[in-house]
This record gives structure tokens, C-alpha cells and sequence, in this order.
């Protein structure tokens, strides 16, 4: 105790005066978060992990992301707004716009942002000065030593879901990246890493022209000279024109120029078929190549461009049809991306692929090993189609012999090599299911699609008999058309397209009665809840109706099929598995109809 009689303390007291309250009053401004629901909780996860993917892929293929501009606001020529990623590589500057917004919403994320896309794409130099000098701290990050006409910039949308078709239409600037082509490119670039950046400059519509390496942009294109041996047309049997040789190549040389038809890709083209490279076995070929040293002796199949020449010792064009033996030749193998078509051998190319932090190893067997190579140079005046065709029928000649070849490989390359089959056909019509009507979003289409409806099955037991051009059961015989023989003789690629369409409206009537008669939860595939309708067996089933319908002469009106099916929901689908189509289909129709 003080003189004054009051209390010293010590170390156990309490703080004076006024300090305890104002400590409650920091407290109290200190908002707590509000708890997230499961559904928030959900959506947000939804938006990070695509973000995550979108930045895997540039990251693997060798770009760096700038720091320090993500989300943050700025004004460009009046405009304010912001862009959530930015990415470099070389003189390439990639502007990425994220949305995990619903397709049938996208407008909305979209629009507002068009203002700010087409002041970006009026003068992109403008706007990469603005981000530099907004942000002095990352200025660093953006391309140096190139002259500002040098700079090649896109603007990269990328959709969570995929987009519909009118909204690119109406904002052209960007580049869209739709869901499928990000999971794509970042299964492709976790495969093959940097090796990767290739065909995305590709996707990017980016020249390898405008490219630089090292603050420099090479204006020509050169071309590798490749020791070979030139076959004799008389020798190859293929039709006139076409080319055949065998060659030694690097690996580094093929894997700048080469491309793959995989079916899961992105390129504009139902012709499509080869399958998704696999990070499994480029990663047992990779590791065979570290340990063994050994290049494999086994030949790669491709195809080259016309551009290709075999060269003779005198620097001369050697004409094949001239020729009575094989001779030695110089290819020469244009240095150009996506030019030569892999048709067997993917894998043994790409496991040479380079990293960010690339294997010494496999760096040096990049450039030391030689690759034996076999290609058929295509004639001039070739179609983008027939092209694709000859390499189809080129593919599947390579692996028929294989007994594990799958039904949707077989599917795929029939619309390639026979788009009036009946297969082909219910193939098309699948797929325009897939993305229209009661049936989008729920059929499996690409190989990243889990717990979603077989194609093959449906294809197979379902949809072709349905559709086949001919039968007293079958769409083909309601279908009015001016050309309607055409299709039934394999030819007219417009009436074709035509009954494709109607075969597609037709079903999805038939299916969107089925959908509005029952209960919302049970239209869907997953097998947890309890009377769900979308499994195979009832799809199928439903598509047996329309024919036995088809062949009664009954209408396939809305009204007429609201009518039969406006009891469905208490129909017992539980007896009926596995490939009992027909029985179930027999008892809808006898209840019903």
C-alpha cells in the first residue's frame, strides 16, 4: 500500500482505467464472418478448383503467372473493371477471365465485361502499359526486351461449364475456353508438361511466327533434315500422290511439330477418335528411357504435310513414281507446330516431353536419340475431311487386330469412315441428345465424365434400331423429306443431317413427356437415390416404346404421349434389369397405350 493509502500493483492486477473496455470495444468491431452454407460452401469450392485447374495448365506448359494484378481494380480508357489472372510467356501475355457462373446464366457474368474486352483488343499495348504502371511493384513480370509491336496478347474466357453458342457470337474478343477443353489441356499438360505449350499456342490461334525465345522473333521457318529412305509408288500401293517414307528423327524435332486426333480434344470436328494420353504410361516409357538408355526400335505412324520433300544427294525432289527400288533420301521436316499427324505412337513421343525443371537425362536423349519413323506424305489439294478419313481408316487398319478395342473407339471412327451406317447415324443422334434436351448434361461424352450415362450401350441396343433407315418400327419411316432415299443409299451429307435432327426432336419429345410425368428427383443418373429413372435399361426401354408406338401407327404428338405417360411415376421399375429392354418396354406399352 501507497501513502495515499491506495493499492500498489502488482503483478496480478488488473489493467487501469479505461484500457479493459476499449479492448471489449475492438472486439465488438471485429465482424465475424458469416457462416457459409453447404450450398455456398459448395459453389465456392466448385470456383477454386477450376481456377486451380485453369493455372495447372499454364504453369505446366512454361508460363509464369504475374503476381500483384489478380482481382485488382483499375481504369482503362474510362473503364473500370479487373482481370483475375495474367500470364507470360516469352512476348506472350495470356489476360484470363475465370466464371463458374451456370451456361444458362453466363450473360449476365459476361456482358458487363464486354465494354472492358473490346477496349483491351482496340489497343492491347495500351493496356499492358496501364497494368505497369498501375502496378510498378510487377512490372518486372511482363515481357522485356521485345518491342511493344512484338507483344502478342489474348484474352482467355474461361467457363466452368460450357458455353452457349450465341454468347461467343456476341462478345467475339476472347478466346473461350469451355470446360472440356480446361480439363483437357490440363490432363494433356500434366501429361507432357512444357511439351504442352504447343498445341495451346495452337488453341490460342497464335502463330509459331510471332513467338520469340530469348527477346528475339524469328521471321522464317526452318525445316530439319532427316536421313530416310523413299518407297516406290508401285511398291506402297496407295493412291496416286501419296507419299510413303521411313526416317530418322529426334525426339525434340517431333515433339514441336506433331499433333494427335484424340477424341476428347478440342478441335471443331465429330471426326475425332484416338484416345486421351495416358500420364501413366508416359511416365513408365519415361522411366524405362532414364534407366535403359535405349531408344525404341519400333516404328512411329504419321502423316506429313505436302510441303514434306524427299531430297536426293543433289539436292533434287525424288519422285516415287519414277522410282523401281527404295532410295536414300533427305526429308525434309518443316519445324512448324501441329504439322505432323501422330497416328501410332504417341506415347513413345511424348515421353520425351519437356519440364520446367526438365530432367537432365531426358534433356540429353532428347536431342541424342533418333526416333524410326514412318509417314505418308499427303498429295496436294487434299481436304481438311479427307484427310481425317485417310487417317482414320489409317488408325483403325493399325489396330484392328487388337482385342481390346472399344465399341465407342469402333463407334467414333465409323462416323469418320462411314457417317450413313446405322451406327453412325444413332452415334450423331446421341450425341445431339447430350446436348439438347431432357438428356444434356447427363450422357457421358468426354473422358473426364463419371456416373453418367454409357454411350455405347445406348448406341447399340437403343438408338439403332430406332433410327435405322429402313423398317416399319423405326423413325425413318415418319420422317417426310424431299431426299429421304438419299440418306437410305448412303449419300446427301444434308438430308443426312436433316433426319439426324428430326430423330433428335422426335426423342427428346418422347423423353421430355417421360421427365415432366415424374417426380424432378428421380431425373437422374446418381445411384444413390432411390427410384432413379436415368440408367441404361430405362433409357433404352423408353427408346423400344417410340418403336413399338412407330409401328402401331400411334401419334407421337405431345398431347398424345402427355396422355399415355401422365402415370409413369407409379409405374415399378424395380423388376426390370440389366438388358431387359424390351420386357419393360412390352409393359409400359400394355399399361399405357
Amino acid at each position: 500500500m501507497d501513502r495515499g493509502g491506495g493499492v500498489v500493483a502488482g503483478a496480478d492486477a488488473q489493467p487501469s482505467g479505461s484500457l479493459q473496455p476499449k479492448r471489449k470495444q475492438a472486439r465488438k468491431r471485429k465482424a465475424k464472418k458469416p457462416r457459409l452454407s453447404a450450398a455456398e460452401k459448395k459453389a465456392k469450392k466448385i470456383q477454386s478448383d477450376h481456377k486451380r485447374l485453369v493455372r495447372s495448365i499454364f504453369r505446366y506448359a512454361g508460363f509464369n503467372k504475374v503476381s500483384g494484378v489478380a482481382d485488382k481494380e483499375f481504369e482503362f480508357l474510362g473503364q473500370k473493371g479487373d482481370i483475375d489472372d495474367v500470364f507470360v510467356f516469352e512476348n506472350v501475355v495470356v489476360l484470363a477471365e475465370y466464371t463458374s457462373t451456370k451456361s444458362s446464366n453466363v450473360g449476365s457474368h459476361l456482358k458487363p465485361k464486354k465494354i472492358l474486352f473490346d477496349k483491351i483488343t482496340a489497343d492491347p499495348v495500351g493496356f499492358i502499359d496501364l497494368l505497369k504502371t498501375r502496378f510498378p511493384s510487377s512490372a518486372h513480370q511482363f515481357p522485356e526486351n521485345y518491342h511493344h509491336s512484338q507483344l502478342v496478347i489474348r484474352i482467355l474466357y474461361c467457363s466452368r461449364y460450357e458455353l452457349e453458342e450465341h454468347y461467343k457470337k456476341n462478345v467475339p474478343g476472347p478466346v473461350y475456353m469451355d470446360y472440356p477443353a480446361v480439363r483437357y489441356f490440363a490432363a494433356v499438360a500434366d501429361a507432357v508438361r512444357m511439351s504442352s505449350r504447343f498445341e495451346l499456342f495452337d488453341f490460342l490461334g497464335i502463330e509459331p511466327s510471332e513467338i520469340g525465345k530469348a527477346g528475339k522473333v524469328s521471321v522464317s521457318d526452318g525445316s530439319r533434315d532427316c536421313p530416310g529412305l523413299l518407297l516406290p509408288e508401285a511398291h506402297s500401293h496407295f493412291d496416286d500422290g501419296f507419299k510413303v517414307v521411313s526416317f530418322f528423327a529426334e525426339p525434340e524435332s517431333l515433339l514441336k511439330t506433331t499433333y494427335v486426333l484424340r477424341k476428347d480434344g478440342w478441335k471443331d470436328s465429330s471426326n475425332l477418335y484416338q484416345r486421351m494420353i495416358s500420364k501413366g504410361k508416359i511416365a513408365a516409357i519415361r522411366s524405362y528411357l532414364k534407366t535403359e538408355k535405349r531408344v525404341f526400335i519400333n516404328n512411329i505412324i504419321v502423316t506429313l504435310p505436302p510441303e514434306v520433300r524427299p531430297i536426293d544427294e543433289d539436292g533434287n525432289t525424288v519422285n516415287p513414281s519414277s522410282l523401281i527400288r527404295t532410295e536414300p533420301v533427305t526429308i525434309k521436316l518443316p519445324e512448324k507446330p501441329n504439322t505432323v499427324g501422330i497416328i501410332d505412337g504417341q506415347h513413345r513421343v511424348f515421353a520425351y516431353h519437356e519440364s520446367v525443371e526438365d530432367d537432365p537425362d531426358i534433356a540429353a536423349l532428347r536431342g541424342q536419340q533418333n526416333l524410326l519413323v514412318t509417314g505418308v506424305i499427303y498429295p496436294e489439294g487434299l481436304s481438311p475431311l479427307e484427310k481425317e478419313k485417310f487417317e482414320a481408316r489409317l488408325f483403325l487398319e493399325i489396330n484392328s487386330t487388337q482385342t481390346n478395342a472399344k465399341s465407342q473407339l469402333k463407334q467414333a471412327i465409323g462416323l469418320v469412315l462411314d457417317p450413313f451406317s446405322t451406327e453412325s447415324i444413332a452415334t450423331r443422334v446421341l450425341s445431339g441428345l447430350a446436348k439438347n434436351g431432357p438428356l444434356a448434361g447427363v450422357v457421358e461424352r468426354y473422358f473426364f465424365d463419371t456416373d453418367k450415362l454409357k454411350t455405347s450401350s445406348i448406341v447399340s441396343y437403343g438408338l439403332k434400331p430406332l433410327v435405322k433407315p429402313s423398317g416399319a418400327d423405326s423413325l425413318f419411316s415418319v420422317w417426310s423429306h424431299a431426299n429421304k432415299n438419299d440418306v437410305a443409299e448412303g449419300k446427301n451429307d444434308q438430308a443426312l443431317a436433316d433426319y439426324v435432327e428430326f430423330c433428335v426432336l422426335r426423342i427428346n419429345r418422347v423423353l421430355a413427356s417421360v421427365k415432366k410425368h415424374l417426380s424432378a428427383e428421380r431425373w437422374t443418373t446418381d445411384p444413390k437415390v432411390s427410384g432413379r429413372i436415368l440408367a441404361t435399361t430405362y433409357v433404352n426401354s423408353f427408346l423400344i416404346v417410340m418403336r413399338i408406338l412407330i409401328e402401331r401407327g400411334h401419334s407421337l404428338s405431345s398431347t398424345e404421349l402427355d396422355r399415355g405417360f401422365a402415370q409413369i411415376d407409379q409405374f415399378d421399375f424395380s423388376p426390370y434389369h440389366s438388358s431387359q429392354y424390351n420386357r419393360m418396354a412390352q409393359k409400359i406399352v400394355e399399361e399405357y397405350f
